[in-house]
């Protein structure tokens, strides 16, 4: 914006020459005025008998003087409406006159004032820019050491992932071959344990009676064993499953032995 300020209007009050122009103006007009007067005013000739001399010098005088008389009270009319037109114009132009010296003055404070706000506003942008950068180069720098550590973090976590993965994939492997081994061995071991208790139930058909309720307990717990049999297929708990398998397997052996000696 332009510091500089704008011009003062010049002042609107008439010189002496102008009031002098203006007044030969009027007093032109005037003459003018009353030559016109004095021509409307002239009686057109009468064509009578010549009077006498002193009462045409009479007749002419008087018109003459009601001639003046009449021009006279237009002059002054005339005098009167253009003094007023003039005293008004003269007080328009002074109103005209103080109006534009307090604009002329308005202008100048209100130009100082702008100068001084744009000033102000020109530091203070030049403050916010400085204060703009300086968070712009903190948070850059954070920013790029944030980067840094998030990169490193993220590289060795997709290496654990890796590793993670491999060792999962190892157990899945390994989970699956115990698996595959145990449903053998607990197949292996559910038929010998059938062909057991059908050579048990083929010697139990020569067992005395009081045999009857062990076999009808040992039966019991075969079929209790088949259904564990089946839940270990299933994922059950192979552990409990052993020692059960054991334990049937001392008892049936208890059994055989006791009718093995009762057969005898």
């Amino acid at each position: 914006m332009d510091t500089e300020k704008d011009p003062i209007l010049p002042d609107m009050k008439p010189s002496k020459e102008d009031i002098a122009l203006r007044q030969k103006q009027l007093a032109a007009r005037r003459a003018a005025a009353q030559r016109a007067a004095a021509a409307k005013s002239r009686p057109a000739p009468v064509v009578t008998a010549a009077p006498a001399p002193k009462q045409t010098l009479a007749i002419v005088a008087l018109l003459v003087a009601i001639a003046m008389g009449g021009l006279a009270g237009f002059l002054f009319m005339q005098l009167q409406s253009v003094q007023q037109q003039l005293q008004a114009s003269q007080k328009v132009l002074k109103s005209q006159a103080d109006n534009l010296a307090v604009l002329n003055e308005k202008l100048s404070v209100t130009g100082e004032n702008a100068n001084l706000s744009v000033d102000a506003l020109k530091a203070l942008v030049k403050e916010n820019g400085s204060e703009i950068r300086k968070l712009w180069d903190v948070s850059n720098k954070r920013n790029k050491a944030n980067i840094a550590s998030n990169s490193k973090n993220i590289a060795s976590v997709k290496s654990g992932i890796a590793a993670v993965k491999k060792d999962l994939a190892g157990l899945e492997a390994k989970q699956a071959s115990g698996l595959s081994a145990l449903e053998k061995k607990v197949t292996s071991g559910d038929s010998a344990l059938t062909s057991r208790i059908a050579r048990v139930e083929k010697e139990a058909l020569d067992v005395p009676a009081e045999n009857q309720l062990r076999i009808a307990q040992i039966t019991e717990n075969l079929q209790m064993l088949d259904a564990k049999v089946s839940r270990v297929g299933n994922g059950g708990d192979v552990g409990d499953m052993k020692l059960e398998i054991e334990d049937i397997q001392i008892r049936l052996d208890r059994i055989q032995n006791a009718l093995g000696g009762s057969l005898q």
